[in-house]
């Protein structure tokens, strides 16, 4: 999310065999998209990327990935935003729905219609009961190019792919968004010198509880997404390295508290999306 160009189990093979909790292993990890269309696979464990090969979406020209979120199916939502040139405004978007365990990544354009006052959002799904089997999309997002503006806290059905607004849901900052299966919807809010997490009330929008990131997760963010896996926060952050020029993304593990806990570099990557589903574990044992 917030490509300044245009637009965010611990590993395993990817197989779809299930378990116990009837959670394939792939629906347990993190997916991650760039603002190259490549989608990969992210491992916690390892702290290693599985590239799975670059989208075809076939979406119109001049729409860029912006950000993520992955059911309990493994199945990606991902969502391309036209910007403006100039403002940096969201002016239109369109979802997709992808196929992660399928060769080629099949891409399939939903019926999603923005709402007129938030085309760029961030997303996570979140279970509807702590160690509950269903969940629901939650996206928060406007349509300003600014990191601090405040923005709506809605609910995207993915069965119709209609947006229920959060009755007064107004989330003070634009954050990326991540949920797990304690039942919780977590925020990044990225910024040059504040950049934070908070748990967010999925009733009101409002910070349950907030944590600063430490120095090295503040600069002026280029592109940035958030997943929640293990107990812990993964912030795939790229910062401006000067004008109109982003530098690769470094993720971050992070505690609640936020903890700076590990940094992994990246070469030739600039994550603007990542998708957890609520199968990922809370804690790891």
């Amino acid at each position: 999310m917030g490509d300044d160009a245009g637009g965010g189990g611990g590993g395993g093979d990817g197989g779809s065999g299930s378990n116990g909790d009837n959670c394939s292993e792939a629906s347990k990890l993190v997916y991650v998209v760039d603002s190259n269309n490549q989608m990969s696979q992210f491992d916690p464990a390892t702290k290693t990327f599985k590239d799975l090969g670059a989208l075809n979406c076939a979406a119109p020209a001049g729409y860029t990935p912006f950000s993520m979120g992955v059911d309990r199916n493994a199945t990606a939502y991902v969502l391309f935003v036209r910007a403006d040139t100039f403002t940096g405004e969201s002016t239109d978007s369109k979802l997709y729905t992808v196929n992660t365990t399928a060769a080629g990544l099949p891409c399939t354009a939903t019926s999603f219609s923005p709402i007129a006052s938030m085309k760029g959002f961030g997303m996570g799904f979140s279970t509807d009961a702590m160690g509950g089997s269903t969940d629901k999309l939650f996206i928060s997002g406007s349509n300003t190019a600014t990191t601090t503006s405040s923005s709506q806290l809605a609910t995207l059905d993915v069965t119709t792919f209609t947006t229920t607004m959060v009755p007064n849901g107004t989330v003070q900052g634009s954050p990326e968004l991540t949920g797990n299966a304690n039942a919780e919807l977590w925020g990044f809010f990225p910024d040059a010198t504040n950049a934070k997490i908070s748990q967010i009330n999925k009733s009101t929008g409002a910070a349950i509880s907030t944590a600063q990131l430490p120095t090295e997760l503040r600069g002026e963010p280029a592109a940035w997404a958030f997943a929640f896996h293990g107990g812990d926060y993964w912030i795939f952050l790229a910062k401006q390295q000067g004008l109109g020029t982003p530098g690769p993304t470094v993720v971050y593990q992070v505690s609640p508290t936020g903890q700076l806990k590990g940094m992994t570099p990246t070469t030739n990557r600039r994550i603007v999306g990542a998708g957890v589903s609520t199968c990922a574990p809370t804690v790891i044992l």
